[in-house]
């Protein structure tokens, strides 16, 4: 399999991403994981024009990824990108190999409580943060390639 990085923000593909995790791992192939993205034609149509030319964008929810992973072997460098560790861990669970996890921005709402400068958890979050790293996933909290690095499980206290 060719999937070369995974990464949760909940901005998707957006400048910091094109400009800089792209490049870094040469990245022919964005695959979206996502219910709610997997749900909205609109956006998925938008996010594929936002691309900068010659990148593939797909759009899956989790379930439709393991599916589609267990009959197809991706080729391209890809990029798995979701909004939220619950869909990390459904892909886990259904058997997608996922050793490292980047953590850009989840934004700040009513429901959350900032952990970082761009990381902002509900208790699900923590929960789902926690099974995946007792699965052995490394995961650092990084917005782009050049900032200092943050191991979640230092985040969440673990």
């Amino acid at each position: 399999m060719a999937i070369v990085f995974s990464r949760i923000d909940d901005r998707l593909l957006h400048g910091q991403v094109v400009t800089t995790w792209l490049k870094r791992y040469e990245i022919e192939q964005a695959i979206i994981v996502s219910d709610e993205v997997s749900r909205d034609a609109t956006r998925q149509a938008i996010l594929k024009m936002a691309a900068p030319q010659g990148l593939k964008v797909v759009c899956f929810s989790p379930s439709k990824l393991v599916e589609v992973l267990q009959k197809t072997e991706v080729k391209r460098q890809t990029m798995l990108i979701f909004t939220n560790p619950r869909e990390v861990w459904e892909c886990v669970e259904g058997g997608i190999k996922i050793d490292f996890l980047n953590v850009g921005n989840m934004s700040k709402t009513e429901t959350n409580e900032k952990v970082t400068a761009g990381v902002a958890l509900t208790e699900e979050d923590r929960t789902y943060f926690g099974k995946l790293i007792d699965a052995g996933i490394k995961i650092e909290v990084q917005m782009v390639p050049t900032d200092k690095i943050e191991e979640m499980k230092d985040v969440l206290g673990r």
